[in-house]
């Protein structure tokens, strides 16, 4: 499978020097773990899918949402995951 390339563009402009700016910088130096969205696949994923993905079994991401351990939606009765939030969640919180 080819891998796909994205480019990162950084904007830069100069402000006026009577423009009161405060600067944000991060709370501590971290690799970027932004997360890019693939548009190839699928925005949710069901409970097969993802046990597939994380390489787990099916009753772990019952558990797993049974008791609010990953964060999830229920729609009409199936319960469905946000690729983006699982993949933030697997960043952030694992």
């Amino acid at each position: 499978m080819p891998m796909k390339q994205y480019l990162k563009l950084e904007l830069l402009i100069e402000l006026p020097a009577d423009l009161d700016v405060e600067l944000i910088k991060p709370l501590t130096p971290q690799a970027d773990k932004s997360i890019i969205v693939d548009p190839d696949k699928k925005m949710t994923m069901s409970v097969d899918e993802l046990a597939e993905e994380l390489q787990v079994s099916k009753t772990t991401i019952y558990t797993m949402v049974s008791q609010n351990e990953i964060p999830h939606i229920k729609v009409r009765g199936r319960i469905l995951f946000h690729r983006a939030t699982i993949e933030k969640w697997l960043v952030e919180d694992n």
